[in-house]
């Protein structure tokens, strides 16, 4: 019999696999020379960065703990660079929706330095208008504020993190400025677009939600802004580094990414099996991204298991909130105003209508049951049921399956 382990829960999950069983095994790709030091400092000399590093205005904008951008080390190495640099330096979060960060999640940003710089730390408050500065109209003839930190230094740096995203297309690059320093209507304007499925991982052009947001970017004069973008391999180590202008250092990125976390197969499944990686195995609100990434790859009627331990829970009260008022037959808000966090609703239940979807986690059945996904136990006994029924299943299994997006060749 044949035993899979996965990442679960601080621990591990050992699913088990009838001998008769072909099963698939899909990972992301590990760096075989992953970026050290001396690599990033070539790559630093033979950029701009420097100038901007050596500022003594300047404004460093990083991601909240919800990513996985290895910020902490990166501001090491430019520490290394530039000695000076954290004397005249001032840091930004920037959080999006998200709530400003404890001290643990800090700690988690900036590591080791957070002593050093925490009186000079702030974070992004999409609801405060105070810290917001309106840069324009977006396609919906909308104002659009950002934060006005932006606009009060010679410099500004943003260090982010490409990877692919299940609505966006890719994270990093312009989603530092929105929806990380956007004020909340012009996010949930953004987010609402995500109802079209036409919005969907590693898809940039004629998706929805990334034509607006590239949209918002060019209202920002970005001649005083710099950008480091990142690709990390499924084992968190660094495996290429982009310097530049915003557009010119994500899309450089976002073709490593590709690299990276895409995979190509041959046919649909019966059944797959993913693997959510911290910190996106955390709450529900957060497993929809495995979903996402390997959905279209299931056959119609056929099942979709997530292992996410969602240790935090839903996520966000609000989400669960949204869920209650709910008309699942119709797929969309009882009182017909969609809001944000709406799309993440109705994509998960219009896929389970197509699919079976179900997640092993801690929570109890009846929330799991309430947010559109059917809760399971003992997944082992699911895979002989099937297989009992059915004896030439295809199964595949997907390891750090909030990252590693599943494609037809």
């Amino acid at each position: 019999m044949l035993e899979v382990e996965l990442a679960y829960m601080d621990a591990t999950l050992k699913i088990d696999f009838p001998d008769s069983v072909k099963v698939d095994i899909f990972k992301p790709l590990s760096t075989s020379l992953a970026v050290n030091y001396e690599t990033f400092k070539k790559s630093c000399l033979n950029s701009d960065v420097l100038s901007y590093i050596n500022s003594n205005n300047l404004l460093i904008v990083v991601n909240d703990a919800h990513r996985n951008t290895p910020t902490a080390l990166v501001l090491e190495w430019f520490k290394k660079l530039a000695p000076q640099q954290f004397q005249s330096s001032t840091f930004l979060v920037a959080c999006g929706t998200h709530k400003k960060p404890t001290q643990e999640e800090y700690k988690t940003i900036f590591g080791l330095l957070y002593d050093e710089i925490k009186e000079k730390i702030y974070y992004h408050d999409c609801h405060n208008s105070d810290e917001l500065k309106s840069i324009g109209r977006d396609s919906f003839g909308e104002e659009v504020y950002v934060n006005s930190k932006l606009f009060d230094y010679n410099k500004v740096l943003i260090i982010n993190s490409v990877e692919p995203h299940y609505f966006a297309g890719f994270t990093g690059g312009r989603k530092s400025l929105v929806p990380g320093l956007a004020d909340f209507k012009t996010i949930e304007r953004n987010h609402n677009l995500a109802n079209s499925l036409d919005c969907s991982p590693m898809k940039l052009k004629g998706n929805p939600v990334a034509e607006h947001l590239e949209s918002i970017v060019e209202l920002v004069d970005q001649t005083h802004i710099y950008s480091l973008q990142i690709v990390s391999d499924s084992n968190k180590q660094i495996s290429y580094v982009s310097f530049g202008t915003l557009t010119h250092s994500f899309e450089n990125a976002v073709s490593a990414a590709k690299e990276m976390y895409s995979s190509k197969c041959t046919s649909e499944y019966d059944l797959l099996l993913l693997e959510i990686l911290p910190p996106l195995d955390r709450s529900i609100y957060q497993a929809q991204k495995a979903l996402e990434n390997c959905q279209s790859l299931v056959k119609d009627k056929g099942s979709l298991i997530i292992c996410s331990g969602c240790p935090d829970g839903i996520g966000s009260d609000f989400f669960f909130d949204l869920a209650q008022n709910w008309d699942s037959e119709n797929n969309c808000p009882k009182d017909g105003k969609v809001t944000f966090g709406s799309h993440k609703l109705k994509r998960v239940n219009d896929i389970s209508k197509r699919i079976n979807v179900f997640v092993k986690s801690s929570l109890p059945d009846e929330i799991v049951s309430n947010l559109f996904y059917k809760p399971i136990e003992n997944i082992s006994e699911y895979i002989t049921a099937l297989t009992n029924n059915k004896k030439d299943l295809q199964i595949g299994v997907v390891y750090d399956a909030a990252h590693l997006v599943l494609q037809i060749k």
